[in-house]
């Protein structure tokens, strides 16, 4: 692949082309970036309006709520204290709830001993449950320690006291969470007499907040004076948790400064990471109740439709610059395109493409006149170097055929004199023993036992044997190249020349090679070939066998292919659990005068003697690859 900087530095049109995009480039950056910042800031203050209006409207439905109950509580406050009975208590309460479908529920409590008739506890509640108003009277319940008693008790005025769980307030008791707006009752003299305390559920009226947000992951918290959550989308940080819980005033600053904010009931807004994203804060204080109010908009809903149109706008740009570079090339390069070709048929010719031609011109102007005389130019080289290629070409061609013919000379001469030297040692080898047996029966006939004499007789037969063998393969070698086709009329029984060859490999030594024959044809079984090719054949594979496969298990098997296949035939196998054949030789062990072992006995030719044997039989001598445990030769011929 080119190198791009490298193309660029080559080419006058991709330079001009670029100098102008760049220019467009810091234009467009310029204004495009003057454009983002400020349609940023924008949206960010439209962000600041609409979130501030949002808490507006919270924080005034809020306190809607609260000035209900409050309301609800100053209304009944004279009727309490002109008909302050027993009886006439819960008939109250009771009204408060029912006519105020907000509010969760309402109690008034007596100083302890008021009615001593009914004990020194004394307390009338009613409360919402669905649909309908539950009214008791409790006279067991202390609540004397109890905030929405004790607090206006102490300050003698009416508020609201902090969101409390009011377990134990007789059989109507809930753990649902209430804050309460709590009056104290005087008499005609001024004395403290009890509390009337009317409360908002807060379940209820966090929901009354979240119902409407700007945004659609922004949410709405509540704290109290303490910074302790009264309104939250977690629900287990609600009145368990301030908002200082688990963090860090050294890496949480702006959460630390936001509560003291908010605890401080101020009103405005603050850059806040909550766990670990960037959020507007907006903030203010409930009047009544010394809480504030927060609405969380999060950075990624205030730009999302500001980012939206950056990922539209990007790519509209990125793909106008590029239009703009292939409309400025496209000009450029018309114009520039008669120089450019002329410099890239120069840069080729220089690259040795002498086959491209530098074409002549009529153009008058200096870029003509520089066509033409490269032109001419290219033609007095290529003539040059025609001539050059021509002696070239002829004095490699030389050169190669006397490389070939060197070498060829070499194997030849190297496989000469192996040959020779094999030849000689393995005919040498076996007259030099029969020869030593002979001078060993002329002088030591008559001290011969007959066990020795025969033994002498075997090895020097053996021998005779062996230079015969070879003898016959010389012969061979030279005149089965010769033999275009074979009389296959003999007619061979198939057991009886297999264990013909087999009893040859038993009289060859060494003797205790162990073979395993079997046969799947009956004794009669016969076959119409060349007897005697088939037996040298054979007696040359289990020779082969007995020379390299003699510490191994050997098996000789005679069978036929199955009588599905077009053409039945009959099959030798020869196999071994020996070393093997390496997959890289298993082709060149059937070629002449090729051993793998060149300090074995044989010349080389057995089995590329049997290969053309078998070829002239009409049949086939392969080595099975498919084998892994030794070798395995398989010889199959045509069963006639």
């Amino acid at each position: 692949m080119k190198n791009p900087l490298r193309r660029i530095e080559r080419s006058i049109t991709l330079r001009l082309s670029l100098g102008i995009l760049m220019v467009v480039i810091v234009v467009f950056a310029t204004a495009l970036g003057f454009l983002f910042i400020r349609s940023r800031a924008l949206v960010k203050q439209e962000a600041i309006n609409r979130a501030t209006r949002a808490l507006a409207g919270t924080a005034l439905r809020v306190e809607g709520y609260l000035n209900e109950v409050e309301d609800a509580t100053n209304n009944t406050e004279w009727l309490i204290l002109q008909h302050t009975v027993p009886d006439s208590l819960p008939h109250y309460t009771h009204r408060i709830v029912q006519l105020n479908p907000n509010i969760k529920g309402s109690v008034i409590t007596m100083e302890p001993n008021y009615f001593p008739q009914q004990g020194r506890n004394f307390s009338a509640y009613s409360v919402r449950l669905a649909d309908t108003v539950a009214t008791t009277i409790n006279t067991q319940h202390e609540y004397y320690s109890l905030s929405w008693y004790k607090v206006p008790r102490q300050r003698n005025e009416s508020c609201w006291v902090d969101p409390f769980i009011d377990t134990h307030e007789g059989e109507f008791s809930s753990d649902e969470l209430v804050t309460s707006y709590c009056k104290p009752l005087h008499n005609e003299k001024g004395q403290f007499i009890g509390v009337i305390s009317t409360g908002l559920s807060l379940q209820w009226l966090s929901k009354i907040i979240t119902e409407k947000k700007p945004y659609p992951h922004s949410y709405c918290i509540m704290l109290g004076t303490d910074g302790t959550y009264y309104v939250h989308p977690d629900p287990s940080k609600l009145y368990h948790q301030t908002i200082f819980t688990a963090i860090s005033a050294h890496l949480n600053p702006d959460i630390v400064s936001l509560g003291h904010e908010m605890m401080s009931a101020k009103t405005g807004h603050l850059r806040v990471h909550i766990e670990g994203e960037p959020s507007l804060v907006f903030y203010q204080p409930i009047a009544q109740t010394g809480w504030s109010i927060a609405l969380v908009c999060p950075e990624s809903d205030i730009f999302s439709s500001y980012t939206r149109l950056i990922y539209i706008l990007i790519p509209l740009i990125v793909i106008g610059l590029i239009l703009l570079l292939i409309v400025c090339k496209k000009i450029i390069s018309h114009q520039l395109r008669p120089l450019d070709q002329l410099a890239q048929l120069t840069h080729n010719i220089a690259l040795r493409h002498y086959d491209q031609r530098i074409p002549h011109t009529i153009r008058l102007d200096m870029v003509g006149q520089l066509q033409n005389s490269f032109a001419s130019m290219q033609e007095s080289i290529d003539q040059h170097i025609s001539h050059l290629h021509q002696m070239n070409e002829q004095t490699e061609e030389r050169n190669r055929e006397l490389v070939t013919a060197s070498q060829l000379a070499q194997e030849a001469d190297q496989q000469k004199n192996a040959f020779l030297q094999d030849v000689s040692h393995q005919i040498r080898t076996p007259l030099n023993i029969i020869v030593g047996f002979m001078q060993v029966l002329r002088d030591t006939f008559p001290l011969l036992s007959p066990e020795e004499l025969d033994s002498f007789t075997d090895t020097m037969k053996q021998n005779s044997t062996t230079v015969l063998r070879m003898v016959q393969m010389f012969f061979d070698i030279s005149r089965i190249g010769d033999i275009l086709k074979l009389e296959l009329t003999d007619v061979v029984n198939i057991n009886e020349i297999a264990r013909k060859a087999l009893q040859g490999f038993h009289d060859k030594l060494p003797h205790d090679v162990p073979i395993r024959f079997h046969t799947s044809l009956p004794d009669t079984a016969t076959v119409h070939t060349n007897g005697t090719y088939l037996h040298r054949t054979l007696r040359e594979l289990l020779f082969n066998e007995k020379k390299f496969a003699a510490q191994s298990d050997i098996s000789f098997i005679v069978e036929t292919t199955p009588s599905t296949e077009s053409e039945q035939r009959l099959r030798f196998i020869l196999q071994d659990t020996g070393k093997g054949i390496p997959a890289n030789e298993r082709e060149h062990i059937f070629e002449p005068f090729i051993k793998l072992d060149y300090y074995s006995e044989g010349l080389g030719l057995g089995l590329g003697l049997s290969r053309q044997a078998a070829q002239l039989l009409g049949g086939t001598l392969t080595l099975d690859p498919t084998y892994t445990q030794g070798a395995r030769f398989i010889l199959e011929i045509p069963l006639r």
